[in-house]
């Protein structure tokens, strides 16, 4: 019975991307709306349409790779086969399967990362990764994957020995302080794949300050990103909570940009940090971990999951692969819909504190260069937006700019 529902949540997960692959495509043959159709020329716009395109069909072939893939992994009991030949007792049979299906996976997206990252970013002149990072990059995402996921695993495994039902308000608690942790040190885990320098002394550095202190807000410091070691798309962040609060800037926008328009951008984060849209989205994804570690206690109780595949116990390995590579994907698609609504909102307001403090203008412009730099889609589809989007189209800021700037001058 389980493995048909398992079953049934793949094909689900195929068939809504699917749908909305379709609808990406129908998207592409309408016209551009009237305020971004400088961005591209017409040439710019073709090159910008067969970028796209090898890119979904690199996107289409691999999605149904990973279904077939998935009809063998969870159609079959291939991974209670492997469990049963691994040595050792529970722990170390369970971290061995886990380690045998996470080396599996990352060995069977490697082409497809290496065709999208080497190949068609590199054919389009974005991708900057060498080699040697590309294979320094795959390496720490395993082994930083594999622990943490194997860490929670154990702990999963030791507290349920000791508390049954009642282990999923601890393990909550475990992976709420992890996440905080991760979202207030974010910069810091995020230095194991990037370096990050202070942003050098001068006017530049002098205009974000003043702009900071005046909108009576601290910033523990501002750090340039060498994102052009991988890339040459654009872009800036706001990471951190309460003391450790910072703004990244990527060093292709540093010397791309003019002071002007890295100030706009700056005003932009800052709106972030003032209406404090870092906590609550960090908020919201408590909210996705408490679903997450229900789903974990779920497989606990259940234990007829895990015999449907050919444990003879409950496997916390096998719960935690089902729940990663299948089970979890509709549950976040669900979950996905307010947050991208709250996170377009978030937008919005950023922009328009940026057009209230004078950068209007340049926030326009810095939009357009960042579509233009990212080689961004100009008119995805309405559905796909409010599905999946946190972001509000290019067009739409723009208007939403223009409303602002039109009700100041009057």
């Amino acid at each position: 019975m389980y493995k048909l529902v398992i079953l049934a949540v793949m094909t689900f997960n195929l068939g809504y991307d699917l749908v909305m692959r379709v609808l990406a495509v129908r998207q592409k043959k309408l016209p551009l709306p009237d305020n971004v159709r400088d961005i591209y020329d017409e040439k710019e716009y073709t090159r910008w349409r067969e970028y796209s395109a090898e890119k979904s069909r690199a996107g289409l072939v691999s999605t149904l790779a990973d279904f077939v893939l998935g009809l063998i992994l969870f159609g079959t009991n291939v991974l209670s086969a492997v469990y049963h030949v691994l040595p050792g007792g529970d722990y170390l049979k369970s971290i061995l399967l886990m380690l045998v299906y996470a080396a599996f996976l990352t060995l069977w997206s490697i082409p497809y990362e290496y065709y999208v990252t080497m190949k068609i970013e590199g054919k389009y002149g974005f991708n900057k990764t060498s080699g040697k990072t590309f294979v320094t990059d795959t390496v720490s995402n395993f082994v930083i994957n594999f622990i943490v996921n194997a860490a929670l695993m154990c702990f999963a495994m030791f507290m349920f020995e000791r508390m049954g039902a009642a282990f999923f308000a601890v393990l909550y608690a475990v992976i709420a302080l992890f996440m905080l942790a991760v979202n207030m040190l974010s910069m810091t885990f995020m230095r194991i794949f990037n370096k990050f320098t202070p942003l050098p002394d001068g006017s530049l550095r002098d205009t974000l300050v003043a702009m900071f202190r005046e909108a009576g807000d601290e910033l523990s410091d501002i750090r340039v990103m060498d994102a052009s070691r991988r890339t040459t798309k654009v872009n800036a962040f706001c990471t951190g909570l309460g003391k450790f609060k910072k703004i990244a800037l990527y060093d292709n926008l540093v010397e791309n940009y003019t002071d002007e328009e890295i100030a706009a951008v700056f005003a932009h984060e800052l709106a972030h940090f003032k209406h404090r849209d870092t906590a609550k989205m960090t908020a919201y994804n408590m909210l996705t971990m408490a679903v997450l570690t229900a789903m974990i206690a779920a497989f606990a109780l259940i234990p007829q999951i895990s015999f449907d595949y050919g444990f003879t116990d409950v496997n916390f390995a096998f719960a935690i692969a089902a729940l990663t590579g299948v089970l979890l994907s509709p549950v976040m698609t669900v979950l996905q819909i307010p947050s991208a609504f709250f996170g377009r909102r978030y937008e919005y307001r950023a922009d328009r504190m940026a057009a209230e403090l004078g950068y209007g203008e340049a926030m326009v412009t810095v939009l357009k260069k960042l579509a233009r730099d990212n080689f961004s889609d100009l008119n995805p589809h309405p559905v796909i937006v409010a599905l999946e989007h946190n972001h509000p189209t290019v067009s739409a800021r723009i208007e939403a700019i223009r409303k602002v700037e039109i009700k100041h001058d009057f």
